[in-house]
């Protein structure tokens, strides 16, 4: 989950949104406006929900009411490829090799996870 600029949202900004393709890069509340709140809504029903296993979104807050359940959100999203690093719809715009040296170890490391007992898979 890639949330947007926390509580800069308008009290009508209920309407939970996730989007894909990570497409708003003005780095300004511009790029969508989400409360803590309702990223905490998001997190805890993701936990419950086969269906948000290995999606990346961006979540942002729109004008409108509440969503009374979050399952059609999530039935919507394209899952990501797992053979790959990035989000689903991500622009094409760094190579895993043009990663700074952390992330390469992070890389390497959340790699060597794979098959373990209770890692993500």
């Amino acid at each position: 989950m890639r949330p947007g600029w926390f509580d800069y949202n308008d009290e009508d900004q209920l309407a939970i949104t996730f989007l894909q393709g990570d497409t708003r890069h003005a780095g300004t509340p511009a790029d969508g406006v989400i409360s803590r709140r309702q990223i905490a809504q998001v997190l805890v029903d993701s936990l419950a929900s086969e269906r948000a296993d290995h999606m990346t979104f961006e979540l942002v807050a729109e004008r409108g009411p509440a969503p009374d359940d979050l399952t059609s959100l999530f039935a919507a999203l394209v899952p990501d490829d797992r053979r790959g690093i990035d989000g689903v719809r991500d622009q094409a715009n760094m190579s895993a090799r043009s990663e700074p040296d952390g992330v390469l170890a992070d890389l390497t490391w959340a790699d060597s996870l794979r098959g373990l007992p209770g890692a993500p898979s």
